[in-house]
């Protein structure tokens, strides 16, 4: 099996391509980033990729011949490519624009004029807005420029999944360690902050609440989509709903002296829940409490403030 990861040098795809180079059965891992975050952690270090399955094109989502000619022969393609700018969601529209809406269209023009045998597309919860969301038929009402834009991606793989094999995946706020790190992720911020400054800030209501996943999870069961043919559809992936306060209570469990600031804690943020699809439940690994994954967490920290 041949499989390429757009994005592939990011906080998701570090993670998977570790994943699916274990895997016998995968013979060649193409990695297609730009790495205009400067995502090189996953070119280096003492963690190596076994074997030389892994090969990498520096080269833009927007770029459409480098584009099509990367997708000429692959057998499944991860489109993880995307503009995050956790907390900065509503500023440069344009910028999410041409990667999250346009860059997705290039990547859909070549699935569709290759026929590509399948597509694994990587979207938000954030498509949703709010409420309380039971089923990936939920009504979406994005309320971010980020939001919009993923939405926008969205219409041009389900028009795709019309006519190839594809699974749109709308993924929970994601947490965890990565070798490309994303300290700016509500939670890997609020550990960083509670481990090396013992102190943390929460801004809004601490009682609003989200849907969240281990990066772990996540890396999990996007490899078990590849090596295992599914239905076409759109699938909702998430494992357990927090509020700020219920993370800052884990975490004082590890850190007794934590001091906490509230900034605009009297605002209220509108809750976002969303439902994992019993499709994707059965892939996730052995259940873990939130301290049990914070433990994880602290273990790769090089070292410890003040001890």
């Amino acid at each position: 099996m041949r499989v390429m990861l757009t994005g592939g040098a990011g906080y998701i795809g570090t993670e998977l391509v570790y994943r699916l180079s274990a895997e016998p059965g995968i013979s060649d891992i193409l990695v297609y980033d730009n790495l205009c975050k400067g995502n090189y952690n996953l070119f280096t270090g003492l963690r190596k990729v076994p074997g030389n399955k892994v090969r990498f094109v520096q080269a833009d989502i927007l770029d459409s011949r480098s584009l099509r000619q990367s997708m000429q022969g692959m057998d499944v393609v991860f489109h993880l490519a995307a503009k995050v700018e956790t907390p900065f969601a509503d500023q440069n529209a344009h910028d999410f624009e041409q990667t999250n809406h346009w860059g997705t269209a290039e990547l859909v023009y070549a699935a569709e004029a290759l026929k590509l045998p399948r597509l694994i597309y990587l979207s938000s919860q954030q498509v949703y807005g709010q409420g309380e969301v039971t089923s990936a038929d939920h009504l979406r009402v994005p309320d971010s420029f980020y939001a919009i834009s993923k939405m926008r991606g969205e219409a041009h793989v389900l028009r795709l999944m019309q006519k190839l094999p594809v699974q749109l995946v709308r993924c929970a706020n994601l947490y965890g360690y990565s070798k490309n790190l994303r300290f700016e992720s509500h939670i890997n911020q609020l550990i960083f902050d509670a481990h090396f400054s013992n102190r943390i800030s929460i801004h809004g209501d601490p009682d609003h609440i989200l849907s969240y996943i281990s990066l772990y999870r996540t890396v999990e069961v996007l490899a078990q989509l590849a090596l295992v043919d599914r239905p076409s559809a759109s699938y909702n992936l998430s494992h357990r709903q927090l509020s700020t306060r219920d993370v800052v209570d884990a975490l004082r469990e590890f850190y007794p002296g934590l001091e906490t600031i509230s900034v605009d804690q009297h605002i209220p943020l509108r809750n976002l829940t969303m439902q994992c699809d019993a499709r994707l439940a059965v892939l996730l690994p052995a259940d873990t409490t939130l301290r049990e994954d914070i433990a994880k967490f602290r273990q790769l920290f090089t070292f410890n403030p003040g001890q």
